[in-house]
């Protein structure tokens, strides 16, 4: 019987939130309730993903503790982005190959982009996570990833019922899920914003996902240093997860 893959797992799991947000918005529509969760998804985003996930796991831009990294896993895990391990090796394949055939994101049509379909043959080098398969944590998570975010799915659902998850839990993981793809899309087509540093590739900033993300709209000044951890680079520049890793993750 042939085993059921990583990503039919992961994309199960968003066609589920997927329904249950749709279903929650349709039956109770609420504009606070969709300020204060769109609010709360932007944390999320700005902690799990560009702070745990991008700057501190695959870019290593600085370091923490480890009870802190483990927050950070919190945040992360429930995004759906996938692991630490199949994150870091996507996305440091994707500066090693930036915009060119070999590039995991750019390669593929924009739609595929955007909803996250992969080619049939794409494949993480373990080379680009030899680090992070060394660490026993980042081992343990990538193997129980599903496992936890199925309870966590099944809590939330037993507990609150339907609509709240889909007004909570699932509109945090729908939010992110498009927001990363707008910016693999957005952020690579210079006719849609500016660059400041004329890079070996065509990252781009755009006041558009800069709004939507609070950090990842400055992508061009990203791929000019990636192992930064800040974007800001003209004043007037916002890096919201920069300043929360100054001022409560980066170790001192």
């Amino acid at each position: 019987m042939k085993s059921i893959t990583f990503h039919q797992k992961l994309m199960s799991l968003l066609f589920i939130h997927f329904v249950l947000v749709s279903y929650a918005m349709y039956s109770t529509w609420n504009w606070g309730w969709l300020l204060v969760i769109f609010f709360i998804s932007k944390i999320f985003n700005a902690v799990g993903n560009e702070i745990g996930l991008h700057r501190l796991w695959c870019h290593k831009s600085f370091s923490t503790q480890r009870w802190k990294e483990i927050v950070l896993h919190i945040f992360s895990i429930p995004l759906l982005y996938g692991t630490s391990i199949t994150y870091a090796g996507i996305h440091r394949q994707h500066h090693a190959y930036s915009d060119t055939e070999r590039d995991p994101h750019i390669t593929r049509p924009w739609w595929k982009v955007v909803f996250y379909v992969r080619n049939k043959m794409y494949a993480i080098e373990n080379r680009f996570v030899s680090d992070l398969l060394r660490d026993p944590w980042h081992k343990w998570t990538h193997k129980n990833y599903f496992k936890i975010n199925t309870a966590l799915l099944i809590i939330f659902l037993i507990t609150f019922g339907p609509v709240f998850t889909g007004w909570s839990l699932s509109f945090v993981v729908i939010y992110n899920f498009i927001a990363a793809g707008l910016v693999n899309v957005l952020g690579h087509k210079p006719a849609y914003g500016t660059r400041t540093f004329n890079t070996d590739d065509q990252s781009t900033n755009n006041k558009f996902l800069q709004w939507l993300t609070w950090n990842e709209g400055l992508h061009n000044h990203h791929h000019k240093n990636a192992g930064s951890y800040t974007y800001v680079v003209n004043k007037g520049d916002i890096d919201f997860p920069a300043f929360l890793i100054e001022k409560l993750f980066m170790k001192k």
